[in-house]
């Protein structure tokens, strides 16, 4: 039998393995050179169970008096950090493709309750059309939609797999009124933003120079809504006047066809107020007096006169 058969593990025959019987039984294994405490046979350690290596020992004959030790092969052990990262890696590619997928892509946004605005303004403004439904965060579109003057509220909806509808409540514009040469609609709340198109019923204000407070906040009050309430019902009880005028010192007023401007102040009773006009321009009337100017601004102090008003 050859060296090269026994370190292959092959068969050997039985006078070898008698021989090799007694040699370990008399005298042990000597290395050439080597003490007899030396010779004890080596203790195995427990090996390391992350990284288990097997390993063979093949006792040659007592003429060459070596032992002869194999490389040893490593025994690979998938443990739970290795599954982990795998469903990981495969959690992600999945989730990656459902992002990317035409199915979950959005197209155009549906838009109800609009109005004055367009629906490709609400759409612009929204910026949730043509992307993936997953990028879409209905709060933060609400929000954008909310911080334009004419939405009093906004509520999106997702509807899978990729249906956007936004719905609005816009206000209610209830004065047009030109500040100076520009004009802008203002809500009940004094809110003003620019005129869209035309609006029935709006009460029409001009001011020949800006009085209105615009700013850079959007949404802040550019009139005090008692104003604006006033202009309302006094333009009820004068239809056969298109344009109410408003100036700082006497507040709204119009111009009567008798020749005169009629100041009304900038609140209070506007019924009441008109009441207490006529009867004085009536009696003006029957006295065949023509003045600049007819004020019933206080109705407890009414005035007339004749005095050109200064710019």
């Amino acid at each position: 039998m050859t060296i090269a058969e026994r370190a292959l593990g092959l068969a050997v025959s039985r006078s070898e393995r008698v021989r090799e019987r007694r040699a370990r039984g008399s005298s042990g294994i000597l290395s050439a050179g080597r003490s007899p405490e030396a010779a004890e046979p080596m203790r195995a350690t427990r090996p390391n169970r992350r990284n288990v290596r097997r390993r063979y020992d093949l006792v040659l004959p007592m003429e060459t008096r070596t032992v002869v030790r194999l490389p040893s092969i490593p025994i690979l052990r998938f443990g739970y950090r290795l599954l982990s990262a795998v469903m990981l890696a495969a959690t992600a590619l999945a989730i990656s493709k459902l992002v990317k997928s035409d199915t979950f892509a959005v197209g155009d946004v549906e838009v109800a309750g609009a109005r004055m605005l367009s629906a490709n303004q609400v759409r612009s403004i929204a910026r949730a059309g043509q992307r993936s439904v997953f990028w879409i965060d209905p709060a933060a579109v609400a929000e954008r939609l909310r911080a334009l003057p004419e939405v009093a509220s906004a509520r999106v909806r997702i509807t899978w797999p990729n249906r956007v509808v936004v719905e609005i409540d816009e206000r209610h514009p209830l004065v047009a009124w030109n500040d100076g040469g520009r004009t802008w609609w203002i809500s009940p709340e004094g809110i003003a933003f620019l005129e869209h198109g035309s609006w029935p019923g709006l009460v029409r204000v001009e001011a020949d120079q800006p009085v209105l407070r615009i700013g850079d906040d959007p949404l802040a009050p550019v009139m005090d809504p008692e104003l604006l309430w006033a202009a309302a019902a006094l333009s009820a009880q004068v239809p056969e006047v298109d344009v109410l005028r408003y100036q700082p010192q006497h507040g709204l007023g119009f111009l009567d066809p008798a020749g005169w401007m009629a100041y009304f102040g900038k609140g209070g009773d506007m019924v009441a107020k008109m009441q207490l006009y006529r009867t004085v321009a009536a009696h003006l009337a029957s006295k065949n007096f023509r003045p600049t100017i007819v004020s019933v601004e206080d109705p407890s102090a009414p005035y007339y006169s004749t005095e050109k008003e200064s710019p």
